[in-house]
Order: structure tokens, then C-alpha cells, then sequence
């Protein structure tokens, strides 16, 4: 547990750390092994962020590793820095958090100089606070379904000594004070309780205002949590799912069997850019593959995998996929188009180059409103990762006008 802490919290902020350890660093950073940079790395998060942990301990073993691994001059170098970095560290990690320097004010808040910059330029002020967003730590939330569950798993978890809540939010999410390996929460060997962060359940509450019957194809489903998600709030429905991983798909298919789900989808593994449906759908959910930039917090090893070169590459797929769907809508049919991701070119420009291209689609207004929720610019509505139960994301709900012309 320990470990995986202190990997977790060197990923969500590692070029701040490794800004603070080059500070106390003689030589360049560049001629540093890459063994030692990650043994300074992890030291230096360890020393100024978690806060129940002997310094000493924690130098004296990342010390030890080096030697273990056979480089003795490393060790001596990791020894002299974090002695330093223990020392004077909390200095210039609070001159950081006071600049007002652009780029320091990203390592602070764990997102790359680049990203930060993009935010800057397509939302203007508001970037800022997105960045300090960026900093906010996640915490687990819990869909409870059947609903008539809530009050028994609240009880069994007060008695386990577990601190959570109903949501204010979403009437069927029950909140942590922290995080939880799942199986460890009452109700989730049953099926009836399943870890999913409160901005995906809005999703499939958008799904609830908008679904008028019919069948419903779910494009790049994953792993089935949101299948399983799905098939709670609409049992009738015949669902159909398409997922190009295979090992995903195995993964789906034994989510419904630990959710005990009554009327069982069906799963292709397939490219869902070319699928066929078995049956014509009237409601499409495309939860397209993105960045991730809206959950960061929680999987921070993604941001460091992002470029400009990557972020282009995605919204092509994305404008695809989302042009796929449409083209398999008949009249009148729906599709909620959704990313986990923060990022214009993901979203907007990807909602807006389908519009653009075919006159029988529209946009629907979006079907209630919250407080975490932003207006696109000017397509979609995000919700902003304000809570630690939120993550950022993207929704659009586009319908093929009746009489209309096909794609």
C-alpha cells in the first residue's frame, strides 16, 4: 500500500519534483541515470507530500535500493540530495505554489506545461481554475442499484467502519471520505453496489431524460461498467455492445454476471467504426476513447503519454466513430456522445465538424442542469472535476431530425 502511494503520488506531479530535486542537484539533471531520477523522484514526493512518514526511513531506503541495484555513486547522490531536498525542500516548493509564472504554476498543479497552455488559449481565464482543480484528490463513489439497496449498504458500511453518504448529486451514488478496493464495500459481491465516479452516472441520468424506447447500441463499451449501467436503467431495452479489445469484452461479459443482469446484452468484438448492429438502433451512447484529461487525477500516467501529435490523432478517430454513429441512426433516433476528457479538440470541434457536415442532425438541449455543469463553446456540456467525486467530462446529445437526410 505504501509503494503504490508513494508511485501514485510522484506520477500526479513528477516534473514538479524533479523542478525541486534539480534545485539541490550540482550536476545537470540530463546527466542523471534513470535509476537515479526515479529513486529523487519518488524521495523527493515522498518527503513533501505524504506526511506520515520518517524522512530518515525514506531516504535511508531509496539509499539502500541503489546499492542493492549495484550503483554506489548514485547512492551516495540520492543520499545528498533528499538530505537536502528534507531540509530546505518545503522553501521552494512554497515559492513555486506562490509564483506566477505560467509554467511553475502547471508543475504545481501536475499537467503539462502544453496542456496548460492549450487550456489557456481555448478557455481563457477559466484555465486557472482547472488547474487548481488539477490538484483536488479523488475520492471513491459507489453506484448502488436497485436503488431500494441504499439504505442497507449505508447501514452495512457504517457498521464496517466505512465514512460515506447519499449523494446530493445522483440519487443512486453513495460517497466515500477516501478511497476502497471495491470488493472490500458491502454490497458489490452481490452486484448491487459497483466503484464509478459521479460524472459517469450523469451520463447515463442524461440517457434516463432523453431514451424513448427502442433498441440501444453501445459503441466502445469497454470493460461493461457503464454497460452494466445501462442495462440497470433500461432492464426492457435490447442492448447491443461493440468493443474492438477482445480481453475487454471478456471483462464485460463477466460485469453482468456479477451484476446478476436480467436481460444480458450482446457483445461483439469488433471495430466499431465498421460493425454492423444486429438490430437498428433508435439510441446510440459513443463513449469514445480520448486523453483521459478529465481523469487525471486518478490515472495521472496518462498525462505524461499525451501530446499535440497524439491529441490530433484522437479527435480524427473520435469525428469518425461519432460520424459512424449518426450514419446508423434512423429518424428520430439519439446519440449521446460522451469523453472523459477536458480538451476543445476532443469535444466541441469533434461535435461541431459532424454538425456541420449533415443538415437533419441537431443538437439537443441539454436536460437538466447542476452546478458542476459548463456550457460548451458552443456545443456540449462539461462537468468539471470541482469535487473529489467528479471527473471532468464532455456530453453532446445529437438527434437525427425526422425527414431528414441520411449521412
Amino acid at each position: 500500500m505504501l509503494a503504490s502511494t508513494l508511485v501514485y503520488t510522484a506520477l500526479r506531479r513528477q516534473f514538479l519534483w524533479k523542478e525541486i530535486y534539480a534545485h539541490f542537484l550540482k550536476a545537470s539533471p540530463a546527466g542523471v541515470s534513470r535509476l537515479t531520477d526515479d529513486a529523487l523522484c519518488i524521495g523527493t514526493a515522498g518527503l513533501l507530500e505524504l506526511r506520515k512518514f520518517a524522512p530518515r526511513v525514506l531516504v535511508n531506503a531509496l539509499v539502500q535500493y541503489m546499492k542493492d541495484k549495484g550503483d554506489e555513486r548514485g547512492a551516495r547522490l540520492v543520499n545528498a540530495v533528499l538530505r537536502r531536498v528534507s531540509e530546505e525542500g518545503r522553501n521552494e516548493l512554497a515559492r513555486l505554489e506562490s509564483s506566477g509564472n505560467s509554467k511553475e504554476q502547471a508543475l504545481v498543479a501536475g499537467i503539462p506545461p502544453w496542456v496548460a497552455s492549450y487550456w489557456r488559449n481555448t478557455i481563457g481565464d477559466e484555465a486557472k481554475k482547472l488547474l487548481k482543480m488539477a490538484r483536488i484528490r479523488p475520492y471513491s463513489s459507489f453506484r448502488i442499484l436497485p436503488e431500494d439497496k441504499m439504505d442497507a449498504i449505508l447501514e452495512q458500511a457504517k457498521n464496517s467502519g466505512i465514512c460515506c453518504w447519499p449523494s446530493p448529486l445522483v440519487p443512486y451514488s453513495i460517497r466515500l471520505s477516501s478511497t476502497i478496493y471495491p470488493g472490500n464495500f458491502p454490497g458489490y459481491s452481490e452486484g448491487w453496489s459497483t466503484p464509478q465516479s459521479e460524472s459517469s452516472m450523469l451520463v447515463g441520468e442524461v440517457m434516463k431524460k432523453v431514451y424513448k424506447g427502442g433498441a440501444i447500441l453501445e459503441m466502445c463499451s469497454g470493460r461493461g461498467v457503464k454497460t452494466g449501467h445501462i442495462a440497470r436503467l433500461f432492464p426492457e431495452a435490447h442492448i447491443e455492445c461493440v468493443e474492438l479489445s477482445q480481453g475487454r469484452v471478456g471483462a464485460a461479459v463477466r460485469e453482468m454476471k456479477r451484476l446478476n443482469i436480467r436481460r444480458l446484452p450482446v457483445f461483439t468484438a469488433a471495430d466499431a467504426l465498421h460493425a454492423e448492429p444486429a438490430s437498428s438502433p433508435a439510441f446510440i451512447s459513443l463513449d469514445a476513447p480520448c486523453s483521459g484529461s478529465g481523469t487525471w487525477n486518478r490515472h495521472p500516467e496518462g498525462k505524461w503519454r499525451l501530446s499535440a501529435e497524439k491529441l490530433e490523432s484522437l479527435a480524427l478517430l473520435q469525428r469518425n466513430l461519432l460520424k459512424r454513429a449518426v450514419s446508423l441512426l434512423a429518424p428520430g433516433g439519439i446519440v449521446v456522445y460522451s469523453t472523459c476528457s477536458l480538451l476543445k479538440t476532443e469535444n466541441e470541434n469533434v461535435v461541431a465538424g459532424i454538425l456541420s457536415e449533415d443538415a437533419s442532425l441537431v443538437e439537443l438541449s441539454f436536460p437538466f442542469s447542476a452546478k458542476y455543469f459548463r456550457r460548451g463553446r458552443p456545443w456540449g456540456v462539461y462537468i468539471w472535476p470541482e469535487l473529489p467525486w467528479l471527473d471532468g467530462f464532455y456530453m453532446a446529445v445529437i438527434m437525427k431530425r425526422s425527414g431528414g437526410k441520411d449521412c
